[in-house]
């Protein structure tokens, strides 16, 4: 087994507080590589300033902070065969309906014909499967609501747990646990990069981005 853990451990509530001397501290996790949806810096500081969005490495794990939306991922990490990826987040409070979530397959990112498979959720609990092919946007399972997706709470907080599983031309999705779509697909490309998909004006903070390699012989079929 293989795994990419980005981080697990401490409460997220304790990341709603952070002293001035670490928040200068903070820097863009080393080797990463994001794409966004219109033209933007990245900056550090905890007031993300107009015209700007936020990634930063916060032990345990990330945060991000959106303007437009985006794509981050680690060139040195992919994902091929038999395979799942899952992503724990903690969505802060704020207004945008933007999705966020994890991509795998992804291919060409920083180009014009880039392509990755999304599974994404929204602030109202709604989940969806999005495929991007260049400039061309496919949904692969149509925007739902799901009572496994966790919506925010009176603290305007929420916390779920995104995980995507491959196994042939088939790709299995789940909430906290609890499949929600199912999706087979002969032509889908599903070897590739993976990472984060975050839309646009969204705050939130990643504890947790797992790679597992499933080494031993699926189910058969009934």
């Amino acid at each position: 087994m293989r795994r990419l853990i980005v981080a697990a451990g401490l409460a997220v509530a304790a990341l709603t507080l952070v002293p001035a001397s670490l928040a200068a501290q903070l820097r863009t996790p080393d080797g990463w590589r994001w794409v966004t949806e219109a033209p933007a810096r990245v900056v550090t500081e905890q007031a993300v300033p107009e015209g700007a969005w936020r990634f930063v490495e916060m032990p345990p794990g990330y945060h991000v902070t959106t303007g437009p939306g985006v794509i981050l991922y680690h060139p040195g990490a992919r994902a091929q065969g038999r395979y799942s990826v899952e992503a724990e987040v903690h969505l802060f409070p704020g207004e945008s309906q933007s999705e966020y979530g994890v991509f795998v397959g992804g291919r060409g990112l920083e180009g014009a014909g880039s392509s990755y498979t999304g599974f994404v959720v929204r602030r109202d609990g709604s989940v969806a499967v999005i495929e991007r092919q260049g400039g061309e946007v496919k949904i692969k399972f149509p925007w739902t609501r799901h009572e496994a997706v966790v919506t925010p709470g009176s603290n305007g907080m929420a916390h779920n747990v995104l995980r995507v599983e491959i196994s042939g031309d088939q790709a299995v999705f789940r909430v906290n646990g609890e499949q929600v779509a199912s999706v087979v697909d002969p032509s889908a490309e599903q070897s590739g990069a993976f990472g984060l998909r975050v839309g646009p004006g969204v705050n939130l903070h990643v504890t947790r981005l797992d790679h597992v390699v499933h080494y031993a012989p699926p189910r058969p079929p009934r």
